[in-house]
């Protein structure tokens, strides 16, 4: 999943149980055909996601039939208190096995919210689901096994309890200083691997989320005065007295994120056929203006080492959070602490730090969406990568000076647990609350560093490239990244990746 750039607060492993929820749910509603779109828009119609994606990615839209389709009809009430919605989603089993099962995982109830499902079809045919792994996810039995290559049409109504305090997942879902933070709201499907269902009770460090590609049709209906920065494009507006309708796509994404503020201001800029907003208080104008400059540098950057960032639009938003930043598909949150013009953290000006997290979450947009990792078992492949890139945003744009400058803070962090040769490639849940960010964002990015000294710096720039175009729009794996690393060498890397990566035999 997507993990957090600094830990600002560790005692977080706790994870709410409480009550079910008495929150009233949406009601149903009837349709004749309960396995057609819910928004009226053919499953396999990708013409609402055309805008979102820059010519060159277009093509994406016809080579992934597989990829889930969600539509989803979502309400957020005047005071904010209990979101409601109707979700169908479109799933094709690309497995080499049937499934009698599909997991859907409930983000909310480990967030201090709580989410109550309600009318679950199967290819309109009624289900009974049931809570799993600390009512973190929701186990759905198909009415026959799924085969390889045949799809499902899951449909349900939902009510969601929104948090009013910060709680579990660095608080990032809830309403908040003002700000409503819909961090993963709805349910949504895990990966499958070799492994089955990536599903689990919820890691004590980094994040809980592991998905597929997939398309995203959300109809927003809210209160007008809220100004709303999600993932993905919006494709229709409509303002129906006190409240706005707004129809968003999203896709091929890993996941979909709304934020809505009645306080946000918006400061824009066109870069290359990509549209950068930055949404902040008006207050806080200046540091809009600069997360607006450093995302721009960065998609510019990371653009041309990597291969160009595929979507026409990508949102910087501040929030409140128990983290630094937070990168979600064409969009980061990033604290709003890191706005203010004077004061400093840890010892850094708060400008200053503002433009190092900003550049980290944007570099997630090559690594954590562009090229997936299991984000619960590899943490290394998307933090410790993107750590490792930030670098190379300061050497690029700054100097060599500013890189060193830069990973100065490589070694502050590692420096926590007094450079203990941990490895870097253990699952999340696997480290102490005081390692999981010093090995795994200290530490890890002195082994891209190392390995780019194996390789030498040509052939490593090539080496990390061909990683982003090999593995885009799919999955990549430490395996895999080490095979291609051998390939630009031709050399055998089993000694390096022993001394960095590997759990000792």
């Amino acid at each position: 999943m997507r993990t957090r750039l600094l830990l600002v607060a560790l005692a977080l492993s706790a994870i709410l149980s409480g009550c079910r929820s008495t929150a009233p749910t949406s009601a149903p509603t009837d349709r004749p055909d309960p396995a057609a779109p819910l928004l009226g828009v053919a499953w396999d119609d990708r013409t609402p996601f055309r805008q979102g994606l820059r010519p060159e990615a277009q093509g994406m839209l016809e080579s992934m039939p597989g990829a889930s389709v969600y539509q989803i009809d979502l309400r957020i009430p005047a005071d904010l208190a209990v979101l409601t919605g109707q979700e169908s989603v479109r799933y094709t089993n690309q497995e080499t096995v049937p499934l009698a099962e599909v997991y859907f995982q409930l983000f909310p109830n480990n967030a201090g919210g709580r989410t109550e499902v309600t009318r679950l079809l199967v290819n309109g045919q009624a289900v009974t689901p049931a809570l799993a792994y600390q009512d973190s996810a929701l186990r759905v039995p198909l009415p026959q096994p799924l085969a390889p290559g045949e799809a499902a049409v899951i449909t349900m109504d939902w009510a969601v309890q929104v948090s009013r305090e910060m709680e579990g997942n660095y608080g990032l879902f809830g309403y908040l200083d003002g700000v409503l933070v819909l961090d993963e709201f709805y349910p949504v499907i895990p990966v499958y691997d070799d492994e089955g269902w990536n599903v689990q009770d919820p890691p004590q460090n980094a994040d809980t989320s592991y998905f597929d590609m997939s398309f995203y049709l959300v109809r927003v209906t809210a209160p007008a005065g809220l100004t709303l920065a999600a993932s993905g494009v919006e494709v229709d507006r409509q303002e129906a007295g006190a409240e706005q309708v707004v129809t968003l796509a999203a896709g091929p994404m890993r996941d979909f994120y709304i934020a809505a503020s009645a306080d946000f201001t918006v400061v824009e800029t066109m870069q290359d056929g990509i549209r950068i907003n930055s949404y902040a208080p008006a207050r806080l104008a200046s540091g809009a203006q600069r997360a607006l400059d450093t995302a721009g540098q960065a998609l510019a950057i990371y653009g041309q080492r990597f291969g160009p960032y595929p979507y026409t639009e990508f949102d910087v938003v501040s929030t409140p959070m128990l983290a630094l930043g937070i990168e979600y598909p064409g969009l980061t949150g990033i604290s709003l602490e890191l706005y203010e013009a004077t004061g400093e953290m840890s010892g850094t000006p708060l400008p200053a730090l503002l433009e190092a997290v900003v550049a980290h979450e944007v570099g997630h947009q090559w690594f954590y969406n562009l090229v997936g990792s299991d984000q619960i078992d590899e943490p290394w492949l998307d933090e410790a990568v993107t750590q490792y890139v930030t670098g190379l945003y300061y050497r690029d744009r700054y100097g060599a000076a500013a890189e060193r400058s830069y990973r100065a803070s490589w070694d502050g962090r590692w420096s926590r647990v007094q450079r203990e040769e941990i490895p870097i490639g253990r699952p999340a849940g696997s480290y102490d609350p005081q390692e999981y960010s010093p090995i795994i964002y200290g530490r890890g990015p002195y082994f891209l560093s190392a390995l780019e000294e194996e390789l030498g710096p040509e052939s490593f720039a090539a080496f990390l490239r061909d990683y982003v175009q090999n593995y885009a729009w799919g999955i990549a794996s430490t395996d895999a990244f080490r095979r291609l690393a051998e390939e630009h060498c031709g050399c055998d890397l089993e000694a390096l990746f022993q001394e960095w990566v590997y759990e000792e035999p």
